[in-house]
């Protein structure tokens, strides 16, 4: 069995030949019952493998693991008689580099539409974690292979004549060979009981409330301390939280402090952040859409990031407009709003969407009291302390040192402390136990004061690089994101230790949990592993890329052991936190207006139905295979949650009922015309408000070089 490292895989692109192409006769056969996939979905069509036209379907290992063989739904067989499969790794969506594994053989003369072929690796295929393609030719063979919706972890990808023999995504985003792979992590796109993942039955475990008192925001007799957990590429069904993921997370994510939090607060159900990192720290920063010119992010880095499975520089219609990668610093921050209203203010982490032209928008100077760690940085460089020439510990590259301090080798008694494993002793320190060091400093500082705080704790995990403290990945099946996922709970039971004793003396008399809210969230959905049974991963609009997870606990407060289905967004938390405040300062609706909506009174009474109004995003640019121009909404219509899509590439329409259909597998904008009217004229009267902070940019037409507008129905 052959070993590949991505050492190897890169020094072989770059001609050295550290990997050598193995090329094998193929194994190939008929699949029996028990190995036969599902092919009755034919209504996602097929792909065509015939000579000069080349298929394939990338993938994610997200842990090494082997790669033993391939089946697929054959759907017409014109001819049946060689195949040749190949491995690569990826670059940029494509293959490149030697392959890792070559096999050529015969395909059987019986072969026929509605077969599955099963084609064995000889020998087996050891792989590192990493993005990798199976690749489908043939000389003489004339076939149509059956597709499916039911991966998120890759897409089908096509080099033929009219992608001028270069690799492209395949027939469109979102679809994928229907294939199961042969190995030691079970990727398919085909769901259980031979049922694509959008068809299989969806069991769902509702939460009832308990029967509780809603409690009121007049009596406070302080105004409350507010904790924000914004952790980094977390996604909505992450976590170990039945109440939060109707019971459809994984069993492998295992959270016992969350668990904790959702048993005595409130689980919001219906939560959602933009689709990547910077948009959400900058809505929830200013409080506004990135439509505000205060705002005005759109994506993290430019909206002109083309290829990478989606179109390409020369085929998309419209180019994206230029964007900030920072909130104004004319923008009234949630940080200077609350410091306005008598709050001591800091921030910890990630913060992303700052600094990028100058230090006037960094957190100390715009509203934060105290910052330690926020930088322009979108992630961490690295996720272990090293040691310097000068013998001292800390981050390479992490923003500016400030987690150095806390960077010293894990001792024996910081262990017995927290309850680490003793085997740590002496081993280089994992960033989010120094991010947890950092914020029990600034806790027991902020509680040993007589003013109510703002802290802002933004762990980097669990975005990449993906690495786990060993004790934790070792505890996880050797999976390093679940290990990751782990680290994050961590932070949260700390915290949690932290507010009840702050000075950390064992005597909680100096205690502040009744009149601390806490909160967790995450920025965008999941991007390491799939978000399942939502659609999609980060970056998408689609639910796996914006629905997020969001627990808040306040006890006396927030009823213990509830949800509430009320709709959120990542504009919400500041007026949100201005209510919880006592309101008496705001800032200037002529300045600075605020586009979201206070969820407070849900805070204290889950019960409370009163709806919100709509949810919008704009998008005019391009990210990689995940989003194109395109305009949302999310709205409540009666018991029922839709949601309308609008592509500017296709100049198409897209209806979901969410209600019914949190997949986003029926389209039933044709079936439901009124609906689609609706959400178009809530979409519509949302772009055309009149203020002279309200400046939406839209994706801009090559053949006219002019803005495309808002949609017309």
């Amino acid at each position: 069995m052959r070993k590949t490292d991505w050492r190897s895989i890169f020094f072989s692109a770059l001609g050295f030949a550290l990997v050598a192409s193995n090329s094998h006769a193929a194994d190939f056969a008929i699949a029996d019952d028990t190995e036969a996939l599902s092919v009755s979905h034919g209504r996602d069509g097929n792909t065509l493998v015939a000579k000069g036209n080349s298929k394939g379907q990338t993938f994610e290992l997200t842990k090494p693991g082997s790669v033993g063989g391939l089946i697929l739904g054959a759907a017409d067989v014109a001819s049946a008689a060689d195949l040749t499969v190949q491995v690569f790794a990826l670059e940029g969506g494509e293959p490149f580099g030697e392959a890792l594994h070559s096999q050529t053989g015969d395909l059987s003369e019986g072969m026929q539409a509605g077969d599955s072929v099963v084609v064995h690796l000889d020998p087996p295929l050891s792989l590192s974690a990493g993005n990798y393609a199976m690749v489908l030719s043939t000389v003489k063979s004339n076939l149509r292979f059956h597709l499916s919706r039911g991966y998120e972890g890759g897409c089908l990808i096509r080099r033929n004549d009219s992608t001028k023999g270069k690799w492209a995504v395949g027939n469109g985003v979102g679809s994928d060979l229907l294939f199961r792979l042969i190995g030691s992590q079970g990727i398919t796109s085909e769901g259980p009981a031979g049922l694509p993942p959008n068809e299989a039955p969806l069991e769902w475990v509702r939460h009832e409330n308990p029967v509780f008192e809603p409690r009121s925001l007049d009596d406070l007799e302080r105004k409350p301390n507010i904790i924000t957990v914004m952790v980094d590429d977390l996604g909505w069904n992450q976590i170990g939280v039945p109440q939060a993921t109707f019971g459809t997370h994984p069993d492998m994510y295992v959270t016992p402090n969350l668990a904790r939090l959702a048993n005595e607060g409130l689980c919001f159900t219906n939560a959602y952040a933009q689709p990547n990192c910077a948009p959400t720290r900058a809505a929830m920063l200013s409080g506004q859409y990135p439509t505000r010119i205060h705002n005005n992010v759109y994506v993290v880095g430019s909206l002109n990031r083309f290829g990478g499975g989606g179109p390409s520089k020369e085929k998309a219609r419209f180019v994206g407009p230029e964007q900030s990668e920072d909130v104004a610093a004319e923008a009234v921050t949630v940080a200077e709003a609350l410091r306005e209203n008598g709050y001591a203010t800091a921030h910890i982490g990630k913060y992303h969407v700052g600094g990028h032209r100058g230090e006037e928008t960094l957190p100390e100077n715009v509203g934060f009291d105290m910052n330690v760690g926020g930088f322009t940085q979108g992630h961490q460089p690295v996720c272990f302390a090293t040691q310097t020439d000068e013998n001292l510990w800390g981050f390479r590259g992490l923003g500016r040192g400030d987690f150095d301090r806390f960077a010293e080798p894990y001792a024996t008694e910081y262990l017995e402390r927290y309850g680490f494993p003793l085997s740590l002793a002496g081993t280089p320190k994992h960033v989010s136990d120094a991010l947890a060091d950092a914020m029990e400093e600034t806790v027991a500082s902020f509680a040993a004061a007589d003013k109510p705080f703002y802290l802002q704790v933004h762990p980097y995990a669990v975005h990449g690089p993906v690495r786990s403290r060993p004790d934790l990945q070792e505890g996880s099946d050797g999976d390093p994101f679940v290990g990751f996922v782990k680290s994050v709970d961590l932070i949260l039971g700390r915290l949690l230790s932290a507010i009840e004793d702050p000075n950390g003396d064992g005597d909680k008399s100096d205690s502040i949990v009744d009149h601390t809210l806490v909160l967790f969230t995450s920025d965008n959905g999941g991007t390491h592993k799939d978000n399942l049974p939502l659609r999609g991963v980060k970056g998408m609009f689609t639910e796996g890329g914006i629905r997020v997870p969001l627990i808040a606990r306040w006890p006396g407060r927030i009823p213990a052991n509830t949800v509430t289905d009320h709709l959120v967004h990542s504009v919400d938390y500041y007026p949100t936190y201005l209510q919880l405040a006592g309101g008496t300062w705001h800032p200037s609706p002529e300045v600075h207006p605020l586009d979201g909506f206070s969820f407070a009174d849900v805070l204290v009474n889950p019960n409370d139905d009163s709806p919100r109004k709509p949810i919008f995003y704009l998008f005019p640019g391009y990210l990689d295979r995940r989003a194109q121009p395109c305009v949302t909404a999310i709205e409540k219509l009666g018991k029922s949650q839709f949601k309308l899509i609008y592509s500017y590439e296709t100049d198409g329409w897209e209806l979901y009922n969410l209600t019914t259909d949190i997949r986003e597998s029926r389209n039933i904008a044709d079936q439901q015309p009124e609906v689609v009217s609706r959400l178009a004229q809530s979409m519509h009267q949302w772009l055309m408000q009149d203020h002279l902070t309200w400046r939406p940019k839209y994706p801009i037409a090559k053949e006219t070089g002019e803005p495309a507008g808002p949609p017309l129905r």
